[in-house]
This record gives structure tokens, C-alpha cells and sequence, in this order.
């Protein structure tokens, strides 16, 4: 077969003969109608052709197109931007741990701020450490490895926030997503299985879009759908996002898979954002990258790490509350006897005794007098986390989910180790303690006997103010305090949901009521803050006249 004949044609085994005298184009043709090179075979002498002639038309155009008629290479590469930007890197990765040299030596990725990974397959044992890089957030594999699992890593010197992570894995419904804030910005990465019904996406879309909304009003959703944007009935998922003030940023109908489908995306309702994808070697999905044309601040936020929402609780929220303290009547080895309400002349026998080291409470401290000083920043930059840590906790209940238990047990232990290092905080004064008889009417003065007055501000947290007081000297625990009985709730519910159900009120009533700031504080919370502080508390009430 001659070289002219063989044009258009290509073959898995192909001879080459070569002659004296053959140009390089009748070489090109030869050598290129193999489809690889193992089938490509040479014989005979080969003579290099010579160099093509000044005039020759291939070689003249090309000297045109180098200097009259330039073509401006207008595609952007995310690393080569000189102007200092915030940006994202968002890759279904199909196993990192195959492909993590990939990510690691990837000039791309590394000049990123944020590298959002998903479909990991990873396990705990594995190394995924990127040097540069903190992982915020990660998700393993459990068991075998397979189609599961994300890893977010950030810049070091950047701040963040964990709002919000959650999956669901259960027959074909499987959905995983994490959100995080950075300086502004909630960004959340969502996995979405093809099997998962829209109906599965769409709830929780609502939950994590509505949580980080009450976090921040800029929002940036990048995933993989696994929702193909180039079939107009799936065009759904984009009027969805709308509700939420979110626009589709990728350009509609480009490819985001090499299969020619557009499943990865992303939506923001933020003007200075832009997102595009580019070629990847290792994966079926192109990365997305999203940049953000406002360098961010690095040391804005303080840090809280690791708040995870994936255990679930059921929250009945029918049973509504009195408007007023009951009183109680507890000896000094807390022992119910009977509870007297304000509203109604019945008693309630409550035939239930517990010692106090039977309950689940942080590790114990002896009373000690010491000298170590304190600054107020402490008290307030710890408070400042109960509170945010609170508010977590009443948001995700919301959805059903019992919201950093972990983080909140290991908050209550930074609260206990701050109260035992207090100055205000002696031998003297710790567990000192009066018990006036009940059913007995006393002049507020009498009281003067045996406690030492005390002003709270009135706003709701009255309860809390005068512990923090009482252990600090101010009110500047007042939501650590509240923490400290929301940690006792969680560990002791069985115990706490025995009290509630005597009281004829709701656990999961009662739970919120703790966790929720300028919510006056009953006999339950008096009951909860008893076991977390370990002493007696006593409340007295004159029902009648002002106290």
C-alpha cells in the first residue's frame, strides 16, 4: 500500500519502508497510521528529510500566524494569577490515596486555599498529610474502602470555623456533606450519590444551606450532584437552589465529566466569585476551581474545631412550660423527698435517692486555695465558645440531631479546670453551704444570717449570672454555666428524663430550655448545675408578696 493511499486509514501493526528522498510530511503520514507505537515498524535506511525551503507555504504561514495574525491564548490557569485571591479547589478524586502524590505535586491544587476532595475511599490509617496544609474535616471508610468518604484541607495560615458536617449511607440513599466558614464565607462540599433520590438531596440542601445561613450571608455550594444539568427536566435542581438566593456559576452545558455530562457544579449568591473546571488525569470528574477576587483576612475568626452532627435524636417540642420556679425540698445527700409546686396545693412524692458519684460528671477536683492569676480575656474568650457551641446545639436540633455532645463534654472540662485555677474560688468559700427549714416563713433580712447579698442583671440568665458569680466574681460564665447543665442533661439522661417525667415535663423540652440564652432556669437546670458543680443549691421562694 503507497503512503498516499494509506491516508485517512489506521492500523494496529503497521511497516514503514524507508527510502532516500522521502519529505517529512509523506514521513508523517507513514509513521502516524499506527494507533500505537508498539504496532509501528521501520525497515530499511532512514535518511532524515531535508529542512523545508524559505518559501515554503507551511512554513511561511506559520511565520504569519507568529507575527501578523497572533492568536491570544485566552484560557486561565488558576495558579498563574499574580492578583491575591481567595480559591478553591473542589474534585471528585476517586481514591486519594491512589492518587494523592497527584494532589500533593499539583501546582494547581497547591496554589489553592482551599482543596475540597470527595469520593476519598480513604481509611483512618492512611497518610494524607499535605504539606502547607491543615485538614479541617475528614470522613474514612470504616470497613472496606469504596465510593465514601471527603477531605477538606486549608492553607495554615488561614482561620476557620467547622459549621456543620453530616452523611447519610443507607440502602441506595447516600449523601455526604461539611460546611465551613472562612473569614465571610460558609462553604459547603456536597457528595451526592446517582442512586439518592432528588427528594434525599433537596432536604438536605435545606438543612445545611438554612444552618450556615445563620453564620454567614455569603454562601459558596460546590458538589458532585450526580444530577446531569444538560437534560432540561434536571434544570429543577438549579430552581431549587434559587429559593436560597443561589445562581448556577459554571457555565450551563459544559462538560464537568469525560463522559460529556455536567454533574459537578457550583452555586453562590456572591457577585466577585468565579468558578470554571479544568483537565484532570487522574479522575472521570474535571476539579472545579472557584476563585474569589478579595484576599480574605488570616486571623479573624477564633477557631472551634471539629463540631460533628452526625448522630441522630428524636425532639418532641408539645410540652410547653410553666411560667414560674417550683420549689424543692433536697437534704444535703440529695434526696427527693417531695416537690411542692407554686401553682397548685398537691404533692408529688418522688421516691428516688442517688448519691452523687453514681452520676456522670467531668473528672473530679479537690477544693484548694490557689494563687495562679487569671485574666478576664480567659473568662470571656471561653464563654464567648459556650455560647457558640450552645447555639450549635439548638440549631441542629432543629433537624433532629444531637449536636456536638463530644464538643460540649470537652468544653464543660475546660470550664471545671478554669473555676478550680479561679483566684475568687477558696477552700473557704467553695462548698460552704446553708439550709434554711422549708414550709417556713422568713423575712428577706433573716437571710442576711447566712449569705451575703448578691446582684444579678435580670435579663432571663439570673440562675447562671449568680453561679458565675459565685464562682468567679462575675458574670462572665454566665452560657459556660449553661453549658455545664446541658453537659449533665446529655450524660445523665436517663436520670434527668426520670425527674422530667415526674414533673410532667419534656426531657427534650427542658434540654432546649438549658441550652437557649434568657430562658429562666427551674428546678431541672437547678438540679443539672447540682451535679456539674458538685455541691447543693438551694432556691427559695416567697409566693406571695415580693421577695
Amino acid at each position: 500500500m503507497t503512503i498516499y493511499k494509506s491516508q485517512g486509514g489506521t492500523y494496529e501493526k503497521v511497516v514503514v519502508n524507508l527510502k532516500k528522498g522521502m519529505t517529512g510530511s509523506e514521513l508523517y503520514v507513514a509513521c502516524s497510521r499506527a494507533t500505537k507505537a508498539s504496532g509501528l515498524y521501520l525497515i530499511g535506511d532512514f535518511v532524515p528529510p531535508k529542512t523545508p525551503e524559505r518559501n515554503d507555504a507551511v512554513t511561511l504561514m506559520f511565520k504569519t500566524m507568529r507575527s501578523e495574525r497572533m492568536l491570544k491564548f485566552s484560557l486561565a490557569f488558576p495558579e498563574e494569577s499574580e492578583e491575591k485571591t481567595f480559591s478553591i479547589i473542589f474534585h471528585n478524586v476517586q481514591s486519594l490515596n491512589k492518587h494523592i502524590s497527584d494532589v500533593k505535586f499539583g501546582k494547581t491544587f497547591l496554589s489553592s486555599s482551599m482543596i475540597s476532595l470527595v469520593e476519598t475511599w480513604t481509611k483512618p490509617s492512611d497518610n494524607l498529610e499535605i504539606e502547607g496544609f491543615k485538614i479541617v474535616h475528614r470522613r474514612d471508610c470504616h470497613d472496606v474502602r469504596k465510593p465514601f468518604g471527603q477531605i477538606i484541607y486549608l492553607k495554615n495560615d488561614l482561620k476557620f470555623e467547622n459549621i456543620t458536617e453530616r452523611y447519610e449511607y443507607s440502602g441506595k440513599d447516600h449523601i455526604e456533606y461539611s460546611s465551613i466558614k472562612v473569614d465571610d464565607i460558609c462553604i459547603i462540599s456536597v457528595y451526592n450519590s446517582p442512586n439518592s433520590s432528588f427528594d434525599v438531596l433537596r432536604r438536605h440542601m435545606n438543612e445545611v444551606i438554612t444552618i450556615s445561613k445563620r453564620f454567614s450571608d455569603n454562601i459558596i455550594v460546590v458538589g458532585d450532584f450526580n444530577i446531569n444539568l444538560k437534560i432540561k427536566i434536571n434544570n429543577k435542581s438549579i430552581e431549587y437552589m434559587r429559593s436560597f438566593g443561589l445562581s448556577l456559576n459554571n457555565t450551563l452545558n459544559k462538560d464537568s465529566t469525560n463522559a460529556k455530562t455536567q454533574i459537578d457544579y457550583c452555586f453562590t449568591n456572591m457577585k466577585d466569585v468565579k468558578s470554571d473546571y479544568f483537565e484532570s488525569l487522574t479522575s472521570f470528574h474535571k476539579p472545579i476551581w472557584i476563585r474569589k477576587h478579595k484576599v480574605l483576612s488570616k486571623s479573624h475568626f477564633h477557631e472551634i474545631k471539629n463540631i460533628h452532627t452526625n448522630v441522630t435524636s428524636n425532639i418532641n417540642d408539645e410540652v410547653m412550660l410553666d411560667d414560674q420556679f417550683d420549689t424543692m425540698d433536697i437534704d444535703d445527700k440529695f434526696v427527693f423527698e417531695s416537690h411542692e409546686t407554686v401553682d397548685k396545693n398537691e404533692q408529688i412524692d418522688l421516691d428516688m435517692s442517688f448519691q452523687l458519684e453514681d452520676l456522670k460528671v467531668n473528672d473530679s477536683f479537690d477544693t484548694m486555695e490557689t494563687e495562679e492569676k487569671y485574666f478576664p480575656t480567659n473568662y470571656e474568650i471561653i464563654d464567648s465558645d459556650s455560647r457558640k457551641l450552645l447555639d450549635h446545639f439548638l440549631l441542629l436540633l432543629e433537624f433532629d440531631n444531637a449536636a456536638g455532645t463530644t464538643q460540649i463534654s470537652s468544653q464543660a472540662r475546660r470550664i471545671d479546670d478554669l473555676i478550680e485555677k479561679s483566684p475568687f474560688i477558696t477552700a473557704y468559700n467553695k462548698d460552704r453551704s446553708v439550709k434554711i427549714r422549708p414550709k417556713i416563713e422568713y423575712s428577706v433580712e433573716a437571710f442576711d444570717a447566712f449569705y451575703a447579698r448578691t446582684h444579678t442583671t435580670g435579663d432571663g440568665n439570673c440562675l447562671y449570672n449568680s453561679l458565675s458569680i459565685i464562682k468567679i466574681g462575675s458574670e462572665e460564665l454566665t452560657h459556660s454555666m449553661r453549658l455545664l447543665a446541658v453537659n449533665v442533661m446529655i450524660n445523665n439522661s436517663n436520670h434527668l428524663k426520670t425527674i422530667c417525667r415526674l414533673l410532667n415535663y419534656s426531657f427534650e423540652e427542658q434540654l432546649r430550655r438549658t441550652a437557649t440564652n434568657e430562658q429562666w432556669g427551674g428546678e431541672v437546670q437547678i438540679h443539672a448545675l447540682s451535679i456539674a458543680l458538685r455541691q447543693p443549691i438551694y432556691s427559695y421562694v416567697k409566693f406571695f408578696d415580693d421577695p
